[in-house]
Order: structure tokens, then sequence, then C-alpha cells
């Protein structure tokens, strides 16, 4: 049984752990260079979600097989609205809707530090997604979990 274990359990471990980092990496600090249509964006402070974000890109990884699954939203109109007031307002004219539903949900942004950076949770309704704010992108990302990574730019 022990030599089973080592044979057997370990390469498969290793690659389970080697592919989690990634999990929490964005591919590009702009990814509008790879859609269908151009967002125009505008710049906004690094630690805020206040304000209009249009989802852009959506990538799922599948674990079980490798694939990477991509749903390019950005001629799409998905835009979730951020009031100070700490609901989100989806409006979404996709058919289907998938995930993105239409509505008002309490969102929260969490902030954490360690080893003297910052690190945030958004909180949408009773979803936590760990979350990667620049000037004018956001991504929310569920890799970890086997869920989307969501790619966001700042509208408004």
């Amino acid at each position: 049984m022990k030599q089973l274990c080592t044979t057997t359990l370990l390469p498969f471990l290793c690659s389970v752990l080697s592919i989690l980092p990634l999990a929490g990496c964005t591919e590009s600090e702009s990814p509008d260079e790879v859609l269908g249509c151009q967002v125009e964006t505008v710049a906004g402070p690094e630690d805020d979600v206040t304000g209009k974000w249009k989802l852009i890109r959506q990538n799922t990884f599948r674990l079980y097989n490798g694939d990477i699954e991509v749903k390019d939203y950005s001629c799409d109109n998905i835009v979730y609205h951020f009031n100070p007031n700490g609901v989100v307002k989806i409006d979404n004219d996709v058919e289907g809707g998938g995930r993105h539903v239409t509505g008002e949900y309490v969102f929260e942004l969490i902030r954490h530090a360690f080893d003297g950076k910052d690190y945030y949770v958004l909180k949408i309704g009773t979803l936590n997604w760990p979350c990667r704010i620049k000037e004018s992108h956001m991504t929310l990302n569920m890799a970890h979990v086997d869920g989307p990574t969501l790619y966001f730019s700042r509208i408004e």
C-alpha cells in the first residue's frame, strides 16, 4: 500500500498542486485585445468597485480534462453597477442570462492584508469571489473551485 501511494498518488497530487497557483493569475492586465468588440474604459481606484463594470469575458477551466472554455461577452450588454450603498444592480440583455441574472444583490468588498499586500474578496449575495482590481479592469476568480474567471472593464 505504501508503494502504491508513492508511485500513484504522489504524481497526481503534485500535478494538481502545480496547477493551483495558476488559479489566481490573470492572463493580461488588459484582456480587451482578444475580444470581439472594443470596450472604452475609464480609470478608477484599485481598492474600490463602486461604479459600472462591463463583463467582457468569462473563462472556465475544467480540471477533469484541462480544457478552458472562453465566452466573449464584449459585444453584449452585461453591466454590474456597484452602488456606494452596498447594492449591485446587474443588467443583462443576453438571452438566458446564465449566472448573470438581472436584479439587485447585496455586495461587500472585503480587504485582507498579508505580507504587506492587500487582497480582496468581493461578496455578492452569498458567493465570495477572490477579486483583483486594477485602474480599469477587474477579475473575479472562482477557478480554485472549478468555477469561472470573470473579466470586467470599468466603464463609469
